[in-house]
């Protein structure tokens, strides 16, 4: 077992591996310490933390440790071995709170991944869910089919959480799939501890752990060359000036570029970028001739083909955003969006925020007036870095009208 520990002011890293690689020990000792109900764990003479069944817990029994990352950006590995079978729903998870060591701690507020083993909703699934406390549900937040089967198999799991909201999930190195973690459930200082709960019927053996801070995903503000500006002010009319417009209804007016008519239907607004690296960001300021409204969304337009009928969109309403990917044309009457994540509470739109959206190796992220709101990962599995094409959509819906953008820059990653 170590510890590490970097100071490197004003950045503090910390990192803490264990591998159990140690003599047997019954029950386990600290750091580790076993909080709740249930049989405590020990390591075993294979060099294994054995974690015992505690199907019937009332109160979240299981192991925990007092290390945790100092940044918020960091991420938690390990391997377990949890052989679990049969009809009845089982699990073992992953509690992200607050640690034992802090005086008055409330194990509040939780944030979970569960290896979960469900025959009735699927059979083996992932899930992340959001707990008033280690046994209180407040909220699912995502789920997803495994990967591989969990009985007979070594489970290695990484998650990864970025500014201590995005979290990202990896089983047995296979991209599983990221959400957002509500405002209030928000990890952070002295929120970052692990604790560890197995609801099997069977005992589970973990190899080997890793917690760890690590550089963050989202590269900074030096990385963006800019490519090309647009403020739209100039006789209401078509756009022109190198851009091509995908569908009608739509054009300048009141020097922003807005939805005209009164038939219901998307727009789109691209032009090519060069850009088929994938790094790409587009940025826009809202309102000008029509404010944004909670009905209908406009949008961001990035890594698009040349007829705009492929690529990503971070979608804007008034009251939520979500980042999507549309698989049909953005001159449609109705395209096709497909949601990676998104933000429905807590949030607010309105003219005159400047909105950002960025795709870089893969991440996918809006900005609000320069800070990140909502994220997405593994992007270019469904839509290709290849695709150069970026820009702007507007919308009308039941005489609702999106807002409408009063300017837009677009820029290339390095």
């Amino acid at each position: 077992m170590s510890f590490l520990l970097r100071r490197n002011l004003p950045l503090a890293w910390a990192g803490w591996y264990d591998s159990f690689d140690r003599a047997v020990e019954s029950p386990v000792k600290q750091p580790w310490v076993h909080l709740g109900d249930g049989g405590a764990a020990d390591i075993n003479n294979l060099q294994e933390l054995h974690i015992p069944s505690n199907y019937l817990t009332v109160n979240g029994g299981g192991e925990s440790y007092e290390f945790q990352p100092f940044t918020p950006n960091w991420g938690l590995e390990f391997e377990v071995w949890f052989p679990v079978e049969g009809l009845a729903a089982q699990g073992f998870s992953t509690y992200f709170t607050d640690s034992w060591t802090k005086i008055g701690a409330t194990f509040q507020n939780v944030v979970g991944v569960r290896l979960m083993h469900a025959p009735a909703i699927g059979g083996d699934v992932i899930q992340v869910a959001e707990f008033n406390n280690v046994m209180s549900l407040n909220s699912d937040r995502a789920s997803w089919s495994s990967p591989v089967g969990y009985y007979g198999s070594a489970l290695r799991l990484k998650i990864w959480i970025e500014n201590d909201e995005w979290l990202r999930v990896w089983l047995n190195d296979n991209y599983v799939g990221s959400c957002m973690i509500t405002p209030s459930f928000k990890l952070g200082p002295t929120r970052r501890c692990v604790r560890f709960l197995n609801t099997g019927l069977c005992d589970a053996w973990m190899r080997q752990i890793d917690h760890y801070d690590r550089t963050r995903s989202i590269p900074s503000v030096n990385v963006w060359n800019a490519l090309y500006y647009d403020d739209f002010n100039r006789a209401n009319g078509p756009v022109d000036n190198g851009w091509t417009q995908v569908g009608a209804d739509a054009a300048i007016q009141n020097n922003s570029w807005a939805n005209t008519g009164t038939a219901d239907g998307c727009r789109g607004l691209v032009r090519d970028t060069g850009v088929t690296s994938g790094k790409v960001r587009v940025e826009a300021v809202a309102g000008g001739n029509n404010a944004p409204n909670g009905t209908v969304t406009a949008a961001l337009v990035a890594c698009s083909n040349s007829d705009a009928t492929q690529g990503l969109c971070a979608n804007i309403c008034s009251n939520k955003v979500y980042i999507s990917r549309f698989s049909t044309s953005l001159g449609g009457s109705s395209p096709t969006f497909t949601v990676f994540d998104q933000l429905t509470g807590g949030v607010s739109i309105a003219s005159g925020d400047l909105l950002a959206f960025s795709v870089y190796n893969g991440v996918a992220w809006l900005e609000k007036n320069g800070i990140p709101i909502l994220y997405t990962g593994n992007v270019h599995g469904v839509v290709p870095q290849s695709n150069s094409y970026a820009g702007l959509a507007v919308a009308r819906s039941s005489s609702n009208i999106s807002n409408s953008w009063n300017d837009v820059r677009i820029y290339s990653g390095i």
